[in-house]
C-alpha cells in the first residue's frame, strides 16, 4: 500500500482488500467498526431466579439433562450375580436421578460436585482409604454456587496412590469447600464426583469459572431475550395493526384559540366512551369522520422463525422438542435435527456422566471385595448404548446393501475358482479367519500369469503401433471407447455392477460424450471405474459393432498411470489384475463382450507382432 492510501486508511492493512472508493477496508468501513463485545456476568442469585421463573429457560437447563442421565449402558459382565449387586446397588443410591440433577446444576451454574459418604473409617477432609472401603452410603449434591475450589492445596503430580484407573490430577484442587445453608465443610476431592459444564483455558477472562465451566445462560443470554421478546412483541403488534383516524372540520383553527385544545380532547374522549360502552361511534354529519386503518406486519414470522433457528441452533435442541413443533421451511422432516440431538446427548453422558459413574463403581466393587460379597475385583468395560438407532426401514435398507456387497464377494470367489486364480481351499480358509475375506488377500501376485506370456511391455515394443494419436482415432464415428491398461504382464479388470452386463468382468470404457474426442472420454472413463488416471494412451483398432449399440469402440493400449486402482463410483467393483491368456481362456461367458472383443485384437497384433519379428 502506498504512503497516500496509508493515510486515507488510518493505518497500513497487510491483512485483505481494501476499496477507497467506496470505503472498503478503510477506516470509514461501516463493517470495521464491529466488535466482539462478551455478555455482562450474570450473578448466582440471578441464574436461580431465572431458572424458577423462566419456562422456555428451564426446559433448555432440563431436558439435555433428564435425558443424558438415563442412557443405557452396558458393564460386558456375564455373572448375573454381579450385575444384580450393581443394579441395585445404583437403585439404592438414586444414582440416575442424582446424575440427572448434577447435569442440571453444571449447566446452570457451571459445574457441580456429587460428595459420596464412603464408609472407610475416614473424615470428609481425608484422601480415601480404598483397602477399607465398605461401601457407600448416600450421594449429596451442590452445586458450584456453594463450592469453592481450594486452589492453595494442588496436586503437584499425576496418579494418586490406591486408585485403579489413571485419572490425571496434576494442578487441580485436593480440596473443596462446601458453603451450604445445611453447613460449612470441607471434603476431600477423592470423596467427589465433579461435574463440568465444558473446559476453560486458563486465560478466561472468568476466573471463578476456570475449574469448572460456563454457565449455558452465558452463551444463550442474547438469542433467549430475542426469542421471548419476539414472541410477546407480537401481542403489541397486533393491538397497532388497527389505527383509529378521527377526522375534525377545522381542527387547525380550533387549536388556534384559547382552550381549543381542550374542546380537542373532550370531543375524543366522547368518542372513546361511545365505542366503549355502546360498540359505535357518534359524529357530526357535517365534517366530521371517523375510520381504521390496517397495518401490514409482513416479515414478523420470518423473524421469529428465525430468532427459533438461532436459539435451537445454540442450544443444540431441535424445535421440536424446544417449542414442540417442527422447524418452518420445504422438506423440513426434523430427522437429521434429531439425529444432531441425540449426538449432543452423547457427548454430554460421555463427558459428564461417564467419568463420574466408571469412578463410582470401581468404588462399590472394592467395597464389595473388601466386605467378601465378591471373591475378586470383576474386569468390567463402562460402554453406553446408542441414543440414536436405525428405523426399520433404515436397518432394513442397510442389511439388503450388506447381501448385495456379500454376493458380489461370492460371485467375484466363483469367478476365480472357475478361471482355476485360486483354489476354493483358499476361499473356505478365507472363511474360517472370518464371517468376511478380502480376494484380494487370497490372490499372490506374484504367482499370477508369471509363465503365461512374455512381459507384455516387452511385446508392445515391437508392435507398429501409431505415435500420435491422431494417427490411428477415428475422431468422427467413435461413438464409444474402450481401454485395456497393463502392468507388467498383467490386464486391469473388474466386476461391471450396471444394469448392462452386471457380474461381467470387464476393462474401462464407455459411451464419448458431447464434445470430448475419443482419448479424452477414454481417461474419464478410467478415472471414474478404477480411480487412476492414465499417462499415455496408444490407439490400437477398433472393435466390432455392439449389437445392442451399433457402435464399434475406439480401442486403446495403457501402459503407464497415476494412481492405484479402486473402484467407487459403483460401475465397478473388485478391481483385479489378471494375465491376458488366463482372461482368453476363460470358456464360460464371463467375460463382458467388448472387453473381450478388445482383449482379441491386442492378442493378434502381439502374436503378429511375435511372428513378424
Amino acid at each position: 500500500m502506498d504512503e497516500k492510501n496509508a493515510v486515507a486508511t488510518g493505518g497500513t492493512r497487510n491483512d485483505g482488500y481494501m476499496n477507497v472508493l467506496n470505503r472498503f477496508g478503510t477506516a470509514q468501513d461501516n463493517g470495521e467498526a464491529y466488535h466482539f463485545a462478551p455478555e455482562t456476568m450474570v450473578d448466582d442469585m440471578t441464574l436461580a431466579s431465572h431458572y424458577e421463573g423462566n419456562g422456555l429457560f428451564t426446559k433448555i437447563i432440563d431436558i439435555p439433562a433428564e435425558k443424558a442421565a438415563t442412557r443405557e449402558f452396558d458393564l460386558g459382565l456375564s455373572d448375573e450375580d454381579v450385575k444384580s449387586l450393581v443394579t441395585d446397588a445404583l437403585e439404592d443410591l438414586d444414582w440416575v436421578t442424582t446424575a440427572a440433577q448434577a447435569i442440571k446444576w453444571s449447566r446452570l451454574f457451571g459445574g457441580a460436585i456429587a460428595v459420596m459418604l464412603i464408609d472407610d473409617g475416614g473424615r470428609l477432609e481425608d484422601p480415601l482409604n480404598w483397602n477399607s472401603i465398605k461401601g457407600v452410603e448416600e450421594i449429596a449434591l451442590f452445586e458450584r454456587a456453594v463450592v469453592e475450589p481450594d486452589y492453595s492445596y494442588l496436586y503437584s503430580y499425576g496418579q494418586p496412590k490406591g486408585t485403579k484407573r489413571f485419572r490425571p490430577k496434576f494442578g487441580k484442587p485436593q480440596f473443596f469447600r462446601v458453603y451450604s445453608q445445611y453447613g460449612h465443610f470441607v471434603v476431600h476431592e477423592s470423596r467427589c464426583l465433579v461435574f463440568r459444564n465444558g473446559i476453560l483455558p486458563e486465560t478466561t477472562t472468568q476466573a471463578e469459572y476456570r475449574f469448572w465451566g460456563m454457565p449455558e445462560y452465558a452463551r444463550i443470554k442474547r438469542a433467549l431475550r430475542e426469542t421471548v421478546t419476539n414472541h410477546a412483541n407480537g401481542t403489541k403488534l397486533l393491538e397497532r395493526s388497527v389505527q383509529g383516524i378521527y377526522k375534525m372540520n377545522g381542527l387547525t383553527s380550533t387549536l388556534s384559540v384559547e382552550g381549543g385544545d381542550d374542546e380537542v380532547l373532550r370531543r375524543l374522549k366522547t368518542i372513546d366512551m361511545a365505542r366503549g360502552i355502546l360498540n359505535s361511534i357518534v359524529i357530526d354529519g357535517d365534517g366530521e369522520d371517523y375510520t381504521f386503518q390496517t397495518f401490514q406486519m409482513s416479515g414478523f414470522s420470518e423473524a421469529v422463525n428465525a430468532s427459533c433457528n438461532m436459539l435451537s441452533a445454540i442450544t443444540s435442541i431441535p424445535q421440536t422438542i424446544l417449542f414442540g413443533r417442527s422447524p418452518a421451511g420445504e422438506n423440513s422432516t426434523g430427522e437429521s435435527d434429531l439425529e444432531n440431538w441425540y449426538n449432543y446427548l452423547g457427548q454430554i453422558s460421555d463427558l459428564q456422566v461417564k467419568g463420574n459413574l466408571q469412578r463410582l463403581l470401581d468404588i462399590l466393587f472394592r467395597g464389595w471385595l473388601n466386605t467378601k460379597q465378591l471373591r475378586e475385583e470383576p474386569k468390567y468395560k463402562l460402554e453406553f448404548k446408542p441414543f440414536w438407532n436405525l428405523s426399520e426401514m433404515e436397518q432394513a435398507d442397510l442389511d439388503q446393501k450388506k447381501a448385495n456387497t456379500e454376493h458380489i464377494r461370492a460371485q467375484t470367489a466363483q469367478i476365480y475358482c472357475d478361471m482355476q486364480a485360486i483354489d476354493p481351499s483358499e476361499v473356505r480358509r478365507g472363511l474360517a479367519k472370518s464371517e468376511q475375506f478380502d480376494i484380494e488377500e487370497l490372490i499372490d501376485e506374484s504367482d499370477i500369469g508369471g509363465d503365461t506370456m512374455a512381459d507384455l511391455k516387452d511385446a508392445l515394443a515391437g508392435l507398429n503401433l501409431p505415435e500420435t494419436a491422431e494417427d490411428g482415432e477415428d475422431q468422427e464415428q467413435a461413438g464409444s471407447v474402450g481401454v485395456v491398461v497393463v502392468h507388467g504382464n498383467q490386464v486391469l479388470c473388474g466386476i461391471r455392477m450396471g444394469d448392462t452386463g452386471s457380474g461381467k468382468i470387464c476393462g474401462p470404457g464407455g459411451h464419448v460424450e458431447d464434445g470430448e474426442t475419443p482419448r479424452q472420454a477414454a481417461i474419464r472413463e478410467t478415472m471414474e471405474e478404477f480411480g487412476i488416471r492414465p499417462k499415455n494412451l496408444t490407439p490400437f483398432g477398433r472393435g466390432p459393432m455392439e449389437a445392442d449399440t451399433g457402435l464399434a469402440p475406439q480401442l486403446f493400449l495403457c501402459a503407464e498411470y497415476d494412481g492405484v486402482p479402486r473402484c467407487t463410483d459403483h460401475e465397478m467393483e473388485c478391481p483385479m489384475f489378471i494375465p491376458i491368456d488366463t482372461l482368453l481362456e476363460n470358456e464360460d461367458g464371463q467375460l463382458f463382450k467388448p472387453f473381450a472383443d478388445s482383449l482379441a485384437i491386442l492378442k493378434e497384433q502381439l502374436d503378429s507382432g511375435d511372428n513378424t519379428s
